[in-house]
């Protein structure tokens, strides 16, 4: 706040000090006892005249002091006289500012990079521009116009990509195809026509051990109502265990094509405790995964069921009730067909399709209104989003997302967020993400987050308000408006024999707006809010005047929604990756995820038609199901069947007695048959070359005789890949002398590729060199 109060300047009063000494030096130099005043003036002319002539005296030092005394009066009664006047501002300096203003601040001279908040007010959601967070409050009651005046405009300037809450499916249904159109991939998680829906599968999305005990906690947080009364947390947290054992099992010992919610309902169901003692199936399968797996009983799934299944049986009894209670909304055919599988890609966000860093995506959650029973579906999604989003920042590009993320979270107060939201509000603006936070009133957000709203409100730099009538969110808005002063008029008239009149004038403060003015503004104005600026009254922002508003079409009003499903499997048979998608798969690819990547040479790819892409998507396709199915984890091949059921209970009596002693005696019988193998091995391949002089490490088989290629193929443990790749070597006329050289299971399918393309240029070379010859 500033004042008119000047406070001492230092250097300036230390500069007069030196005057104040010149001067009495040179008027006791010019002063003489009984001189009369004209002769004085004479006098001190000539002193003036010249200042550096020697007119020390008995009394220049008096004089010196005598001045300095003066000096310190003066400059002390002036600094006294100073009051803390602020004209003007004496009750509030708050003022409504101009668009303009704001403009010149905060606008990014490239249109499509601004936010629009009114019909003239622009925010670049550069911050490097605004050194602002790009979060936005909105407030408007129902008809105010938060998706046609705040949210339509918004996604038409196309700047980044978007995760749109959609109550009812309005905003997908006027939307969806302009963004097809400006390049976005559009996908949708559709509660309100499931069977409309994209799929959406939390396990894809799984890194790490820490990752399941998110999303379990997750699940339990969403699927229990806000307003519950606190159960025993013992049920809770043995709730908490059993799932977790749940689904650490699908995620580690299922095939990737089976780890999904579904698998997990079907565990589950195998989960009871009988009168008998007996062990259900469940047990059974657990405690074979226990002997079997290198883990033992320290596999993650192992140890959280042995935790929650150690109480007596109904206390059991009753943590599978409350589990199958909590999941039995999963129990049907249209959110089984849901979370089957993954269609969201929720990875690519803010990395681009392919991590090609350009492609925007947009993802539309449609919810009902009426209902919230699902609503928890789209909380876990927000959750694993987040999750995802910050791995892919943190840990991939260390720093912001090189695709800006834009949360639109429309009904905010009816979704089932995060958590830890407040955390991540405050935190995102490093990583390129931003949320625009709409409701209709302050009563919402404070029912909603009762002891930390003001950290919501308090991380946003940007707060809308388009109107309503709710009577806290008046006083709201009236507080942060502020107060300014104002002249105030006073007049008064005495009537009598003697009758006066007088005339007044003062100061006053009043809030810019009263809440009943609040109440009263007009429906076509909004204020807008930005962190260290005054704020802004403007009308709201008329949509039909947008540039690209035109580019909506006849998309509008179109309520079908058909699931998105990418452009190679519509159309183009095969999709080219950019430099960026390349290393991107590459680095995913060493790290040992499933990833099959074809490189081809120029002129290769030019001989290639849709005819040989399409065949060669359909071989990958079958390779990937092979690769999946030899994922799945020995353990699996233990399941009983209802033939061999009996005997497995009673191996499982004996069994948990002495698993140590067990899996002991299991590693001695492996390492005696190691052994023996080594034997015959070495029985059937000797290091002595042959009499006729031929290398021995060619493949044989247990006669002695050489193995051709089809024979070593046929016996040897080829992925399909690596036989695609034998047979193209024959096809291309590669010697099978050659081909044996490498005929390896051991060998991948690149060294494989890389060898024949070694062996086809060097023959090339040779023939080109023969020929000039």
């Amino acid at each position: 706040m500033q004042t008119n109060k000047k406070k001492p300047n230092i250097p300036m009063i230390i500069v007069g000090a030196i005057l104040a000494v010149i001067a009495g030096y040179l008027v006791n130099g010019a002063w003489k006892q009984g001189m009369e005043f004209s002769a004085f003036i004479s006098s001190l002319n000539d002193v003036l005249s010249n200042p550096l002539r020697d007119y020390f005296n008995r009394t220049t030092f008096k004089a010196i002091v005598a001045a300095l005394f003066t000096y310190s009066i003066i400059v002390i009664m002036y600094y006294t006289s100073q009051y803390n006047m602020m004209p003007g501002k004496e009750y509030g300096s708050a003022r409504l500012a101009h668009p303009m203003e704001l403009n010149r601040v905060l606008s990014d001279p490239e249109i499509d990079n601004n936010r629009i908040l009114s019909q003239k007010v622009r925010m670049s959601i550069n911050s490097a521009i605004t050194s602002l967070n790009n979060n936005v409050f909105v407030i408007g009651g129902s008809g105010a116009g938060k998706s046609y005046r705040i949210v339509m405009p918004n996604v038409l300037q196309g700047n980044s990509s978007m995760i749109l809450t959609d109550p009812k499916g309005e905003l997908y249904r006027k939307m969806s195809g302009y963004l097809k159109k400006m390049g976005y991939v559009v996908k949708c998680i559709n509660l309100l026509e499931m069977e409309k829906s994209d799929c959406y599968n939390p396990f894809v999305y799984i890194r790490k051990e820490s990752d399941v005990v998110k999303l379990v906690t997750a699940l339990m947080t969403n699927t229990t109502p806000k307003n519950s009364a606190p159960n025993d947390p013992f049920w809770d947290k043995s709730e908490g265990m059993l799932l977790q054992a749940l689904f650490y099992y699908v995620w580690l010992e299922k095939p990737p094509a089976e780890r999904n919610m579904n698998a997990v309902l079907d565990l589950l169901l195998k989960a009871e405790v009988t009168d008998k003692d007996s062990p259900s199936e469940l047990d059974i399968r657990m405690a074979t995964l226990e002997a079997k797996s290198p883990l033992g009983k320290n596999h993650p799934a192992v140890k959280q069921y042995n935790k929650c299944m150690r109480g007596a049986g109904d206390t059991v009894r009753s943590i599978i009730i409350s589990a199958n209670a909590r999941l039995a909304k999963l129990e049907n055919d249209e959110v089984k067909r849901l979370l089957s599988k993954d269609d969201l890609n929720i990875d690519e966000l803010g990395i681009g399709v392919n991590g090609d860093g350009v492609t925007k995506t947009a993802l539309f959650c449609i919810i009902p209104d009426s209902d919230k029973s699902y609503n928890f579906i789209v909380g876990l999604l927000y959750t694993q989003i987040f999750q995802e989003l910050y791995f892919q920042a943190d840990f991939v590009y260390d720093g912001p997302l090189p695709v800006p993320v834009t949360f639109m979270l429309d009904e905010f107060c009816n979704v089932a967020l995060p958590e830890d939201f407040t955390s991540l509000i405050s935190t995102m603006r490093s990583r390129n993400i931003s949320s625009v936070i709409i409701i209709q009133n302050m009563a919402q957000i404070k029912a909603l987050f009762k002891d930390t709203w003001e950290n919501i409100t308090g991380n946003c730099d940007t707060t809308i308000y388009l109107g309503g009538n709710e009577a806290s969110t008046h006083e709201y808005i009236s507080k942060l408006l502020g107060k300014m002063t104002i002249d105030k008029k006073s007049t008064g008239l005495s009537k009598g024999r003697q009758g006066s009149s007088s005339q007044n004038m003062d100061v006053i403060g009043r809030e810019i707006m009263t809440p009943d003015e609040v109440r009263m503004m007009d429906n076509k104005k909004c204020l807008v809010f930005v962190k260290g600026h005054n704020p802004v009254m403007d009308d709201k922002y008329d949509t039909q005047k947008h540039p690209r508003y035109e580019l909506l079409g006849d998309d509008e009003g179109n309520a079908a929604f058909v699931p998105y499903l990418p452009d190679h499997l519509l159309d183009k048979p095969y999709n080219i990756l950019t430099e960026a998608g390349m290393k991107r798969f590459t680095s995913l690819q060493e790290k040992g995820e499933n990833i099959y990547i074809d490189r081809l040479e120029y002129n290769e790819f030019m001989l290639l038609d849709d005819e040989d892409f399409r065949r060669n998507l359909m071989e990958n396709a079958e390779a990937q199901k092979v690769r999946d199915e030899g994922e799945v984890d020995t353990s699996l091949h233990y399941v009983p069947d209802e033939e061999t059921e009996q005997s497995l209970v009673a191996e499982l009596l004996e069994f948990k007695k002495q698993v140590d002693a067990d899996r002991g005696k299991q590693d001695g019988r492996q390492k005696d048959s190691d052994d023996d193998n080594n034997t015959d091995n070495d029985g059937v391949l000797g290091d002595d070359p042959g009499e006729d002089g031929e290398d021995n490490n060619k493949p044989s088989d247990d006669s002695g005789n050489s193995m051709t290629l089809q024979k070593v193929m046929e016996i040897s443990d080829f992925t399909l890949e690596q036989k695609k790749e034998l047979e193209r070597a024959v096809k291309d006329g590669v010697p099978e002398e050659y081909i044996m050289t490498y005929a390896d299971p051991e060998n991948s399918v690149i060294k494989m590729m890389t060898l024949r393309r070694q062996y086809q240029m060097n023959a090339n070379t040779n023939s080109r060199n023969d020929q000039k010859k």
